[in-house]
């Protein structure tokens, strides 16, 4: 058998990679790839609220905390790559990694759960940490058309959740995605949040709605959140939610209340 000439910088990469534990099966160290788990269930009692973003940095975190802040006691685990984490800087208590590598924190009766290592896509991040939650929050950071189409519990979750919340931006762009995600979601199960806007919107962005998002809109599932300055520049922290933030969070909780299951 022949074999084919390997650059020698193809042979570099191969060799940090296998010294390094990076390989495409099995399980690494922290910071490394993991494949994951493809089952996971929720315990008995235990209500999910799936929250995506329709694009990048629409705000799906600072929605998905605001959920948790205003339920008072919730999880919230954040289903992304660790690189891609906007709840890194989030907790007031850090508690610890557990052995399944998630990082845990809390913020007052808030639970948050991320991951410490790399992940290729939906398909391999590991199940959530079990444990019994009145009400769990997940961060999604995937693409909707990666979720809806993922054979393992990820996907299988956002399939069947009862209540999906897609975030987006008051852009032409951010409107024209999450006409499409809510094509995808079914948007009869869907709340919709526009972050950076409440209530006047420009002209623009307002003929951009689509019949699904106007749909929402009608029926008063389509929720306003205002830009906050200091959340666009820090990002998220320790510190408690905007007010206004918050308040906009508990609509959208009160609104999934009749929901769950």
């Amino acid at each position: 058998m022949s074999a084919g000439i390997v650059a020698v910088d193809e042979l570099s990469r191969a060799y940090q990679a296998a010294i390094g534990g990076e390989f495409r099966t099995g399980h690494r160290t922290r910071g490394r790839l993991v494949s994951g788990g493809s089952e996971w269930s929720p315990a008995a009692g235990e209500q999910i609220v799936v929250v995506v973003g329709s694009l990048g940095g629409a705000g799906a975190s600072t929605v998905a905390l605001g959920l948790a802040a205003a339920a008072g006691t919730a999880r919230v685990v954040e289903c992304c790559t660790v690189a891609a984490s906007g709840l890194a800087g989030a907790s007031s208590a850090e508690l610890g990694t557990t052995a399944d590598a998630w990082v845990q924190g809390s913020r007052e009766k808030v639970l948050i759960e991320r991951r410490s290592d790399r992940i290729e896509g939906p398909s391999r991040c590991p199940a959530p940490t079990a444990m019994t939650m009145a009400l769990t929050i997940l961060d999604c950071a995937w693409d909707v058309d990666l979720l809806t189409a993922d054979a393992g519990w990820l996907g299988t979750t956002v399939r069947e959740a009862p209540v999906v919340v897609a975030v987006t931006r008051p852009t032409i762009p951010g409107l024209r995605r999450l006409e499409a995600n809510l094509g995808q979601l079914g948007a009869r199960r869907t709340l919709a949040v526009v972050v950076g806007v409440e209530k006047r919107w420009p002209r623009p962005v307002e003929q951009a709605l689509g019949p699904y998002a106007r749909e929402l809109r009608a029926a008063g599932r389509l929720v306003g959140l205002p830009h906050d300055p200091s959340l666009a520049v820090s990002g998220l922290t320790p510190e408690p939610l905007p007010t206004a933030v918050l308040a906009g969070c508990s609509t959208l909780l009160t609104l999934s209340k009749g929901r769950l299951r």
